[in-house]
């Protein structure tokens, strides 16, 4: 019934490629001459293919001697735009020169979001198509690909580096008993805050550990700045703000067989309760993440914290966002909302194998070399600022640099996180998931439903409409 389901996802996009490309074979035969071109025209045009044919080789001879061997094409697939990735992997050749010798990589983007390239998998998987030797997705999709088998496995090139590697670096690498990725952007969870506004109102953020913590450090703070709000959990939450919970109290929509439990579960309960307490306190303010009203909010001082992840503290996000209020931002360690610690969204950002690829062991070296490697993560940070897995890199001089925004407290936190980070226990439907429950649980928080109303609502339609998280 699994592999059932997986075919019937694969089928429809490929039902959908063909409708919208056309599925006609294409052919590589050069087309046949015209019958005007005359026999000295083609003796000259012989002579001509024949002169550029050696110089080629000479070309080709000439790269092949000064670099010892031929480099190996190896091609990776992302999503959005290959802009940055490119840039890092541009910036890792330059300092791992015998890297650089012996591979190069061209970047394709596979869609504008990680589910485009999800059914990009699928349908190559369906169809037998190449289309990358490695690819990025988030954490979240690996589990539908792990678990049906089409994912190499890359523990003999974790041997080399595994004592160094965080222990959250090492969960996105496994699925259960598998180790099929590799890490290149941990997302442990951060909370940002303005820290001279903070001190103003006499908050210890160090200090928080719990949500009546949390609730009274809002009220303590619109007491001194009536107006400014410490979160934003809005009306229309994004999921990752529910699952950097969900993930740190062991919280699970299924029991260990795949049938859906959601309303039973202890963990998702605890986690719904804490952010409809905070709403109804009154110091969540009512904007959404990526919305111009956040933006505003953040710009003008009235947002003056978040509960985030680690991505955030990248420079085109909250330094653009908040531009002009350099050194006043400082990051600190979520209080344990839903009894959780730890936690993370989405786990991060990792590279695959998939099946399909041409070059396996080649892409299984070069991808070792990229994040397990202290050079390859100290890389990973100049490029996106995501905290290192190595713990050699964790303590490069590099990383003591202070933050013109976050000074070293971004880097400290991150340390923190990363020690303490854990992922949800996604299933191989997490993204179909996702979808059914995250309306629900917006519902509960914001109190248009009871909680639980919400989770039975939510657990019928997981049942309805997906059956069973494993098959």
């Amino acid at each position: 019934m699994r592999k059932k389901w997986f075919g019937l996802l694969a089928a429809g996009v490929l039902l959908v490629s063909c409708m919208m490309t056309g599925c006609g074979s294409k052919t590589s035969e050069p087309p046949a001459a015209s019958g005007a071109e005359t026999a000295a025209g083609a003796g000259e045009k012989k002579e001509e293919t024949e002169k550029k044919d050696v110089e080629k080789g000479e070309e080709a001879k000439s790269d092949t001697e000064s670099s010892g061997s031929e480099k190996v094409k190896l091609v990776g697939m992302t999503w959005g735009s290959t802009a940055t990735i490119e840039n890092f992997t541009k910036e890792f050749f330059e300092q791992n020169p015998e890297m650089a010798a012996k591979y190069e990589v061209e970047w394709v983007v596979g869609g504008k979001g990680d589910d485009d390239v999800t059914e990009r998998i699928r349908l190559a998987l369906s169809s037998g198509e190449y289309v990358a030797d490695f690819v990025q997705l988030n954490y979240t999709q690996v589990p539908e690909f792990a678990r049906e088998g089409v994912l190499t496995d890359v523990s003999d090139a974790l041997k080399k580096y595994e004592a160094d590697i965080a222990d959250g670096g090492l969960q996105l690498m496994r699925y259960e008993d598998a180790t099929v990725a590799f890490p290149f952007e941990l997302k442990p969870r951060v909370w940002f805050y303005r820290s001279d506004i903070f001190e103003e109102a006499g908050i210890d953020a160090d200090e928080i550990k719990t949500t009546d913590d949390f609730i009274a450090a809002g009220r303590k703070l619109q007491e001194k700045f009536p107006g400014k709000y410490i979160c934003n959990v809005g009306s229309s939450a994004p999921g990752y703000l529910f699952y950097m919970a969900l993930s740190g109290n062991g919280a699970r929509f299924t029991d260990e067989d795949g049938n859906y439990m959601i309303s039973q579960d202890e963990g998702t309960r605890k986690v719904l309760e804490d952010y409809r307490k905070i709403v109804e306190s009154g110091v969540s303010m009512d904007v959404s993440d990526f919305t111009t009203d956040w933006e505003a909010a953040l710009a003008d001082g009235s947002l003056v914290s978040s509960l985030s992840a680690s991505w955030l503290a990248q420079d085109s996000l909250l330094p653009t966002y908040a531009a002009g209020q350099e050194g006043k931002w400082a990051c600190a360690q979520w209080p344990e909302i839903g009894g959780s610690v730890g936690g993370s969204d989405a786990g991060g950002s990792v590279f695959v194998i998939p099946s399909f690829s041409e070059h396996k062991e080649e892409a299984k070296e070069l991808l070792a070399e990229m994040t397990l490697s202290e050079a390859g993560d100290l890389c990973i940070w100049d490029s996106i600022s995501s905290i290192p897995v190595n713990k050699k890199a964790l303590d490069n001089e590099r990383m003591q640099v202070p933050n013109k925004f976050f000074g070293t407290s971004v880097v400290e936190a991150g340390k923190t996180a990363v020690s303490k980070m854990s992922v949800f226990n996604y299933s191989p439907k997490a993204l179909a998931e996702t979808d059914i429950v995250m309306p629900y649980f917006v519902k509960a928080v914001n109190g248009e439903l009871s909680i639980d109303e919400a989770l039975t609502s939510a657990e019928k339609d997981l049942k309805s409409q997906l059956g069973n998280a494993f098959e």
